[in-house]
């Protein structure tokens, strides 16, 4: 009987553990997947209670271990009350086609029905979380332990299976979810790292690898775009004048004033280091992006960045600009065009300047 329990054991952690995996690791979230998630989780979750049915350890003629509302508590954690409801009933239909079933598991069936209708429900209005899901086990597990103990009375009196089962079924239910916790934990700390890898840490835009494989993949395609580096005007002053605190904060708030400007007009926009930033405007032309360049510069020279409670400043900045294809093939004469016109920008009137302007 041990044997057959570590079986039943195991099937059950391994197609949680399965099913649970690709949400666990952040697979990519396509607009398909988030509106049928809640029906293929909950067939898989309902499969696998039917697998878990067939296989169930038979302790007595009419008592058998009864643990199919733990993939439908799983399936509620992470598809919602829809996935509770197809897997209860694809899990329920498929209880009353056993080979044994006698006048207990009838009653049992009929009461795990009610269990899934009732978690439906009440999870419709109370969301399933890694934070309740506890509640709603410990409710599932007294209401089906008491069902059990009547159906026993009125047969057998093997108690010490009832036991059996109340240990196992406990011990199941908080292993599976203490190591799906701590799979998701690793995971977690594995995708902040990726992250950190690829985002500037002050700012959250973007850093130098991102810029540069981004800018490889224009190139790629082809597809005309422009180079916008923006840099904060006297900024080795303003550290000194206000402190490197200060400096930091004003880098930040300009790097937030350019995230918004780069949803608004679908822009790419990641940090080059320091106080200089990369803007990328893909399909317009170079006099569109010297428009842009110039209403940057004017906004930004108009909006106060707040340093402290009682202290605001204003900033000014210059632009660089150069275009694809005209000035440069690749993305370092990009780039290195790109630094020059900044250079240029600094010793002009206007604060921006465009490498095409070079004479």
């Amino acid at each position: 009987m041990l044997i057959e329990i570590l079986s039943y054991f195991s099937i059950l952690f391994t197609f949680t553990l399965l099913i649970y995996w690709p949400f666990i690791n952040h697979f990519k979230q396509t607009p398909f997947i988030h509106r049928t998630r809640p029906y293929v989780i909950g067939m898989k979750f309902g499969i696998t209670g039917l697998i878990l049915t067939f296989s169930a350890v038979q302790l007595t003629n009419d008592f058998m271990m009864y643990i199919q509302y733990i993939p439908v508590l799983y399936s509620g954690l992470l598809g919602g009350s829809f996935a509770i409801l197809i897997s209860g009933l694809i899990i329920g239909i498929g209880l009353f086609f056993l080979p044994y079933l006698a006048l207990v598991p009838m009653i049992l069936n009929i009461n795990f029905f009610v269990v899934v209708v009732t978690l439906f429900f009440v999870t419709r209005k109370y969301e399933m979380t890694n934070k309740n899901i506890f509640l709603f086990f410990w409710v599932c597990f007294i209401e089906t332990f008491v069902a059990l103990f009547l159906g026993l009375c009125f047969q057998t009196k093997s108690f010490e299976y009832l036991l059996l089962y109340g240990i196992f079924t406990i011990f199941s239910f908080y292993f599976i979810y203490i190591v799906i916790r701590q799979i998701k934990r690793a995971n977690d700390t594995v995708k902040q790292t990726t992250h950190l890898k690829r985002i500037d840490f002050l700012t959250q835009l973007p850093n130098n690898n991102e810029n540069e494989k981004h800018i490889q993949y224009l190139i790629k395609k082809k597809s005309p775009f422009n180079l916008l580096l923006v840099d904060i005007r006297n900024f080795k002053t303003l550290n000194l004048q206000y402190g490197f605190s200060t400096g930091d904060l004003v880098i930040k708030q300009l790097a937030q004033h350019l995230m918004e400007y780069a949803k608004k007009n679908e822009a790419y926009v990641g940090r080059l280091g320091g106080e200089e930033f990369l803007i990328v405007l893909k399909d317009v032309p170079p006099a569109v992006a010297i428009v842009e360049a110039n209403n940057l510069i004017t906004t930004i020279a108009q909006q106060p960045f707040e340093v402290s409670a009682d202290l605001s400043i204003h900033i000014s900045v210059t632009v660089g600009i150069s275009s694809y294809p005209a000035n440069g093939q690749t993305s370092s004469e990009l780039l290195e065009n790109l630094v020059i016109a900044k250079q240029q920008a600094k010793t002009k009137l206007s604060s921006y300047f465009h490498i095409n302007n070079l004479k």
